[in-house]
């Protein structure tokens, strides 16, 4: 081997010594650096108004106010200032005007006490548009929604799950007839009676016809749950209804805007926590800088007691 051989080696090694110390430096380096303490203002998030309001036919509106809250608030923060006590709500049918009177309110989440805004006043009647007027915390908000003609199911059953731990475990089916009009929407509600205390809407409770117009189909929903109520008074066993129960079933129509703020309040809620979710927002049909809806509903009821076909 000539000598140039052997320096050229020589040399190769150094340089690949000093190419590993210069990494093992630099993650010395950056490892020293991850352990500095990093402080980032959050800017204060501007507390907006959130209104959750409806009306529905043959029945009085009622209009609940909140105040946002910052993600990182004491917790403190949000419960002295939940409820939105001193506003001015006015309601109108185009016809009749009437201020809401605010409230303790023991129906709307009944068990559950809350403040609400209600008009004796005004009565939905379906094919009316109905206009919302908020004044609080100096801003004044505006919305307006329809009750549209109610879809009644065709008809309901019940129907066992093959994959229940028994045959007496199941979904409620139901068969629809959607009108041949682009842009009909729905909500579903159920409440077993005896084991839970008001109609909820289910998980996926809004869809439209967008890939079902004018078609007639079969579909099912399980039990809702409440979040308000303890655990062992929600829908049991988890997932199903069982045989003997009694439902009742609240089916509506609902206007466009309603369904795109109720069907991005769900979507918010399905992805809560995960970290694959898309972004997304909610959508509002409050005018002038508010949160929240004001929806219209054009129901139509069924009650169903649960048996197997003979």
């Amino acid at each position: 081997m000539s000598r140039k051989n052997v320096l050229t080696a020589e040399t190769q090694r150094r340089r690949v010594n000093n190419s590993l110390g210069l990494c093992a430096s630099a993650v010395l380096l950056l490892l020293s650096s991850c352990e500095k303490e990093i402080t980032v203002n959050l800017p204060d998030s501007e507390k907006k108004i959130v209104v959750e309001g409806s009306i529905e036919q043959g029945k009085h509106p009622f209009v609940l106010l909140t105040r946002s809250s910052p993600y990182f608030a004491p917790i403190s923060d949000f419960t002295n200032n939940l409820f939105v006590t001193d506003a001015t709500v006015i309601v109108s049918d185009g016809i009749v005007t009437d201020t809401m009177q605010g409230g303790v309110n023991l129906e709307i989440y009944y068990p559950n006490p809350v403040f609400a805004y209600t008009s004796d006043l005004i009565t939905g009647e379906v094919g009316r548009t109905y206009f919302l007027t908020v004044i609080a915390d100096g801003k004044t908000l505006t919305s307006s929604t329809t009750i549209p003609t109610p879809v009644p199911l065709d008809s309901l059953w019940f129907k066992e799950d093959p994959g229940a731990d028994d045959d007496s475990l199941g979904y409620v089916w139901a068969h629809l007839t959607d009108p041949d009009t682009i842009g009909d929407a729905y909500r579903w509600y159920s409440q077993i009676l005896g084991r839970q205390s008001r109609l909820l809407p289910n998980d996926g409770s809004v869809f439209n016809d967008k890939f079902i117009n004018g078609q007639s189909f079969d579909f099912a929903y399980d039990p809702s749950s409440d979040p308000l109520a303890p655990q062992d008074t929600n829908a049991l066993p988890l997932f199903y209804f069982a045989v003997n129960d009694t439902v009742v079933v609240k089916f509506c129509t609902i206007d466009n805007a309603s369904y795109t703020f109720l069907n991005s309040l769900e979507n918010i809620r399905f992805a809560n926590g995960n970290p694959f979710a898309a972004p997304a927002s909610v959508f509002t049909n409050i005018k002038g800088g508010g949160l929240g809806g004001w929806c219209g509903y054009g129901a139509s009821y069924d009650t169903l007691v649960m048996t197997l076909p003979q």
